[in-house]
């Protein structure tokens, strides 16, 4: 009986490990376009050359030494380039459109490691908000970010510097906080922001991206 007890126990457990798992597709370049398509938010995630990682790796090893790894880090090392050490971090570039006219605002590097999860962009080009970060949805401290009409970050928030509810109170994964219902300019400088949680109670709070103050 005790082992059937066990058995059952760890169906349960793997199942539940299961339900709480999560997975994210490849990351790649973004438009964001505000609600008058008169500007366009190109987001580019971070790009890590092939080699980076056993660049990183080989650097670390340099004081182990045997036949073995001291020839396969020489061969590494021969052929590699400057390209295969330099990572290019995650950028934004904002550009208002005028008809068959497209011209850049600006480009910045965002605040993001690999990339946001979606960002919006106001009517007149004065903010872009971004929010979460790929693969970490409401982790790290800036959950969410307001740039202004140049592209400088402003203000930065984590999840509990914005949230309605205690954090525990979301569905959460393996890497994920999901607590976001979506969010969108309600006019140029006001932003509705819907929560949502794991009991299916959802909250909106208005945030006004001109004053960086939630009402």
């Amino acid at each position: 009986m005790n082992k059937k007890i066990k058995i059952i126990g760890l169906i349960l457990l793997f199942t539940y490990g299961i339900c709480k798992a999560d997975s994210w597709a490849p990351y790649k370049m973004k438009e964001y376009y505000s609600e008058n398509k008169e500007y366009k938010l190109v987001v580019t995630p971070q790009f890590t050359p092939k080699n980076y990682s056993d660049w990183i790796y080989f650097k670390k090893t340099t004081n182990i030494h045997n036949k073995v790894i001291d020839r396969k880090r020489k061969k590494f090392f021969d052929a590699l380039t400057e390209n295969d050490t330099v990572l290019i971090p995650c950028n934004g570039k904002l550009f208002h459109i005028i008809g068959t006219d497209t011209t850049l605002i600006w480009k910045r590097k965002l605040l993001n490691e690999i990339s946001p999860v979606f960002a919006i962009v106001s009517n007149d080009g004065s903010s872009v908000v971004t929010f979460d970060n790929w693969f970490s949805n409401g982790y790290g401290g800036n959950v969410m970010v307001v740039y202004n009409e140049k592209g400088d970050a402003k203000k930065t928030y984590s999840l509990s510097d914005i949230s309605p509810y205690p954090l525990n109170d979301y569905v959460t994964s393996i890497s994920s906080i999901w607590w976001s219902a979506g969010a969108k300019y309600i006019d140029t400088d006001r932003i509705k922001i819907e929560f949502h949680t794991e009991k299916k109670d959802t909250t909106t709070r208005i945030y006004n991206a001109k004053l960086f103050v939630f009402e």
